[in-house]
């Protein structure tokens, strides 16, 4: 996939859950959004998707934290531009590569582990929610290159993953 758009804000977007009932209408009847949380890492986030009842869920082991949880999904970040979702079916991997300033591709390799599953649930349509987010972060691309764009602050309780992004790449930019 190719976005128009800075590879950061790609990250952003993965990063923060906010815009997930607003943009990704499939993926939301899929999740308990109120439930859904992110645990940080010095070197990346996981976000945990809980499924609505009914909805297809991973098969946890026992000793895992969340075992017995109905988890829709498991979305791994590695700093910079690692992402590695865990979905009933089986997992996903994106790779971000910046292009330039304002392009960005996206790399995608699915393995599919059991094909029974991957109809329904958190990964169901990763191509429709690819669209989905490519359409809001190159929305975004435009809007910060507004001249009435004004930064804000972060959001506590959607954007935990975002903050920590921001601190690694300053650190690695020498900010």
């Amino acid at each position: 996939y190719d976005v128009r758009a800075h590879w950061a804000l790609y990250v952003e977007n993965y990063l923060e859950g906010l815009h997930v009932p607003f943009v990704h209408p499939g993926l939301n009847e899929a999740l308990d959004f109120a439930a859904y949380r992110t645990v940080l890492s010095p070197w990346g986030a996981l976000q945990i998707g809980v499924a609505k009842p009914g909805e297809p869920s991973l098969d946890l082991p026992a000793g895992h934290p969340d075992g017995g949880a109905p988890v829709a999904a498991l979305y791994f970040w590695l700093f910079p531009a690692t992402m590695v979702n865990v979905y009933p079916w089986g997992l996903s991997v994106n790779l971000v590569r910046p292009q330039g300033p304002d392009r960005t591709q996206i790399r995608f390799a699915s393995y599919l582990l059991d094909q029974a599953r991957s109809a329904a649930g958190a990964g169901a349509d990763l191509h429709a929610v690819e669209l989905e987010d490519e359409a809001v972060v190159e929305a975004v691309q435009r809007g910060v290159r507004s001249r009435l764009y004004r930064g804000g602050r972060f959001s506590p309780s959607r954007e935990t993953a975002v903050h920590p992004f921001h601190r690694l790449l300053a650190r690695h930019l020498g900010g």
